[in-house]
Order: C-alpha cells, then structure tokens, then sequence
C-alpha cells in the first residue's frame, strides 16, 4: 500500500506504518522466524506516535506514580476526641508543660480501646496521635518511670481539676475499690467491698456535678478509711462549698451520722430496708392517701412520704414496679427451692418489696431529694472502664505514686467520656446511641499515608450522618 510521501518520511529500518480509519500511526517493528510457516513474519512492538502533515507526534508519557509507602492509622475516634477535649489538653499543657502529649494521649487510648498500660505502645503507634504528638515514649519501662514521677504531682491535679469546678451541687461518694496486692505500698489496707471481698484494696472517692454529671474532682484513700474525714478532707481539698455526700447503705451508723453533722457535712444516706427507724405503717395499709404525694421518676410512678426521727429527717419512696419485680423474682426462688428462701419469710419481707428510704439533713422537696440520691448510682455507671482495667493495671500499680497518676489519667478519661455524652445528649442521640456505640462507628475510619501524605479513609453513610448530626468534622 502506497503512503503519501509526508508519511513515508517517517518511516525508517525497524519500524512500521499502519493506517487506521485514514490516520497514520508509526510503531516499532521487528522479523521473526516462524517455525511452522518455515518463513520470517513481521512483529508489531512498541506503539511510537502518530503521523502527521507536520512531523511525528510521539506518545504521551503515561504518568505512574510508585507507591513506595503506605500506613494504615485509627483516624476517626482519636482526632473526634482530640478536638472534643482540646480545652482539656490546654489545661494540662498548663499545669504539665512536659507531660501533658502523653497523659492525654494516654487518656485517649484508654476511652477508645480501654487499653491497658502493657498495650500503650502497640495502640499509640497504630494510632493517629502518633501522627498529632510525635515520637512519645510508651514502652512498659518507660511508662512506670512516668507513673511514679506523674504521682507526686498532686498539688498540679488538684489546680487543674479545680479549673473546672463551678458553684453548682456536687455529690461525694466512693466511686469503686482498687484491688491491691502490692507489698510497696502503705495505702493498700484490708477494707470490705460491694462484693463483700475482704482483700488490701484502695478506695477512690470522687465528686460529681448534680447537674451535668460530669466528673469534677477525686481523691486515693487507703483501703480502710471509709469514715467522715476523709469526705471532709475532700471537702476542704477541692474547695466545693456544695457538696453532699451520698454514701452507700453500710455508711448508715449512728456514729457517722454525728461526724457529718459535727462537720457541717451536707448528706443523703440511705437505709437498710430492716432499719428499725423506717416506719412502715403507711406501707401496710397499702392505702396511697396516706402518703404525701407522688411524681414520676423515669417513667415510673414514686409515691413518698416523710417524718421526723428525734429530730431527724427520712423520707420513704414505694416504686410499685420495683416492688413487682423484685416480688416476682423472690416468688421465682422460691419456686426454685433456693436456699433461704420460702413463703414464711416472703410474708415477713412483703412491706420492704419496692421500698428506698433514706436519711438527710438537706431541705428540699422529696421529687428533687430522691433525683439527686439516684444520681450516685448513674454516676457509678460510668466506672466501668475504669474497672475493666483494674486487674490489666495492677503491675503499674506498685507505689502511692504510680496509683495518683493512674487515678489522675483515669479522671482526664472520664472527662473526655462525658465530652461525648454531652454531645450525644445535645443531639438528642441517647436513645440510639451510648459513647461506646459512638466510638465503635469512629475507630473504623482509618488515615491512609501513600508515600508522604496522609488521606483519611472511607467513612459508611451511616456514621457521616451521626456525624453531621453532632456537628462533628473529621475532614
């Protein structure tokens, strides 16, 4: 086939022209043996251009980047919660100028992966606050030289939890029992828990705000001190002038009763349901015009009455749902032959089924006295991270030292995860979301780095649209 000359100027050894739909293009060309035809054949290599009326216009250089470099970081719950607190790491900064990157980051770590110092390293480097705090040290050794150095420091944790400390109500109480077999330790002491466990154990008491529940202020005490100067100390440590402490039922005593008054202790303490100052008359009779009133508590009805005892005030509630199921579940062991239970003594606990009392010295309303006593145990709730690591964290917690720090990263933890709460609660997402169901959705969205720039990963349509809902850009 015959080219028009300008083509066949481009034509030269070891190359061939094609025409394909009236265009010209010029490719490599070469001659090969073929065996079977016992002949030479034309192969067609590499394309070089195309031919036109000017000149040869070569191929474009198709643009192949070599990816020699790629990391994979937890992105989303790090940096939601590094700006959801970044006020809190502005105060560290202030009172721990050299420590604050790694109490935060560690107070981060252990909210999203309720991580253990022993993992520290492991979480922080395949976290995106690696990226954010550099190069912070996290090793097991490392980490109890921090711990013992952070603990002498409570003169700082006590400035920087006061920072946050308002004129609103605080209620006191033990938050949870650090179980403790270390021998370096003095303040570890043989002290009786919820679990009725007999072991060497520090208490943790903490206050919280009556009104938005979040965490404002605490103290590590020997396990053997559960008496009213250690609330009192509290007291005077943290400077909250209201403050009430609300104590478990086996604080009730007459003697710490006299302490907290002798004080000037604000209290709600509630009673044994077999405490002879309960007067149960009103509950036998069954006849609700008896009692002073009623008002809703969580969708549940609260009857309630008071008195006065020798000058003292109790006030007792009747939850009618409460005391059906707790009714019900007594009838069931029965039923089962349980040991200790039977009809008789059914019969002889009938009128405690469903019933709260305590005893208090503040004056208000019966609906607002008992709001405020079943803050302690929504509060509690809270706690259980923090329990969930005890056992992970006891070979840390070989001095007083280690133990203050321990308690005080703990405390920033729990700042942050009422950070969120409140977040959650402005959105109006409790009831379809916890923090922990939050956090599950943001620890899936991953920071790619190719090469030296980081991407952050794809994010479900579902978390974007939590996202949006809490005003929350991570982009």
């Amino acid at each position: 086939m015959a080219y028009p000359e300008w083509v066949e100027k481009q034509k030269r050894p070891g190359t061939n022209i094609s025409c394909i739909h009236g265009k010209y293009y010029l490719y490599e060309a070469t001659s090969v043996w073929d065996p079977e035809k016992k002949r030479a054949r034309k192969k067609t290599g590499k394309y070089l251009g195309r031919i036109t009326e000017d000149g040869l216009i070569p191929p474009r250089e198709k643009k192949q980047q070599a990816i020699s470099e790629v990391a994979t970081k937890e992105y989303g719950a790090c940096t939601t919660l590094n700006s959801i607190g970044k006020d809190i790491y502005e105060k560290l900064k202030e009172y721990f100028p050299s420590e604050a990157d790694r109490i935060f980051s560690l107070a981060v770590l252990r909210v999203i992966e309720k991580c253990p110092f022993k993992r520290a390293a492991f979480l922080y480097e395949r976290s995106f606050l690696s990226e954010i705090y550099g190069d912070i040290s996290m090793s097991s050794a490392s980490l109890s030289t921090f711990l013992q150095e952070l603990g002498t420091k409570r003169p700082q944790f006590v400035g920087f939890m006061k920072e946050y400390l308002s004129k609103e109500q605080y209620i006191l109480f033990d938050g949870t029992n650090i179980i403790s077999t270390s021998e370096h330790m003095d303040i570890n002491r043989i002290g009786y828990n919820s679990h009725r466990l007999f072991d060497p154990q520090i208490n943790l008491l903490y206050a919280f705000s009556a009104c938005s529940h979040t965490p404002g202020y605490y103290r590590v005490l020997p396990g053997n001190i559960r008496d009213v100067s250690a609330f009192k100390q509290c007291v005077q440590e943290s400077g909250i002038s209201n403050m009430v402490v609300v104590a478990d039922k086996g604080f009730g005593s007459e003697a710490n009763f006299k302490m907290l008054e002798d004080n000037g202790l604000k209290y709600i303490i509630p009673l044994k349901r077999n405490n002879g100052a309960i007067q149960k008359e009103k509950l036998k009779t069954g006849n609700k015009a008896d009692f002073d009133g009623h008002f809703r508590f969580n969708n549940r009805v609260i009857w309630h009455y008071s008195y006065f005892l020798d000058g003292k005030h109790i006030y007792v509630y009747l939850d009618s749902d409460l005391r059906n199921k707790e009714e019900k579940d007594y009838i069931r062991r029965i039923d089962e032959n349980c040991e200790d239970y039977s009809v008789e003594s059914f019969m002889e606990k009938q009128y405690d089924f469903g019933v709260i009392a305590f005893r208090t010295n503040i004056d208000d309303t019966a609906e607002n006295l008992f709001h405020l006593y079943k803050t302690r145990g929504e509060i509690e709730q809270s706690f259980d991270f923090l329990k969930n690591l005890l056992e992970q964290d006891h070979t840390y917690l070989q001095s007083v030292y280690a133990v203050e720090a321990w308690a005080f990263i703990n405390h920033i933890s729990l700042m942050l995860v009422y950070a969120v709460y409140t977040r959650l609660k402005s959105a109006d997402l409790l009831s379809k979301y916890s923090v922990s169901d939050f956090l599950i959705h943001l620890k899936y969205i991953h920071a790619v780095k190719i090469n030296s720039s980081w991407v952050t990963g794809e994010i479900s349509g579902k978390t974007q649209k939590l996202l949006d809902a809490m005003r929350i850009h991570i982009t």
